[in-house]
């Protein structure tokens, strides 16, 4: 899993049947900065969301053959929502001992 941010959201005039309900998001996975842009993501991914998750929220994204784990029957899925991610708490470097 790995974390990504919110941006939008997919609407689809036609889906797949088994996608019935549910919604499709517009995300943006975190990662390190690349040295050519800048940016802390290269691309977007499309994301399968059961929790409501909303623009601007942080998420926990599966992907691959792991996002089709929470269902019953095949289902085209890519990527997964699997959690709504309160807060981050991020410590580069060890802290000093005295």
């Amino acid at each position: 899993m790995r974390l990504a941010t919110v941006i939008g959201r997919v609407t689809l005039s036609e889906r797949h049947p088994s996608l019935k309900g549910e919604r499709l998001l517009v995300a943006l996975p975190w990662g390190p900065k690349t040295a050519e842009t800048g940016k802390d993501h290269d691309y977007s991914i499309v994301v399968y969301d059961q929790l409501g998750a909303g623009v601007g929220q942080t998420i926990g994204v599966c992907e691959s053959t792991e996002a089709t784990r929470p269902f019953e029957k095949p289902t085209p899925v890519d990527a997964y929502c699997a959690a709504l991610i309160d807060t981050v708490f991020f410590q580069a470097e060890e802290p000093k001992r005295a």
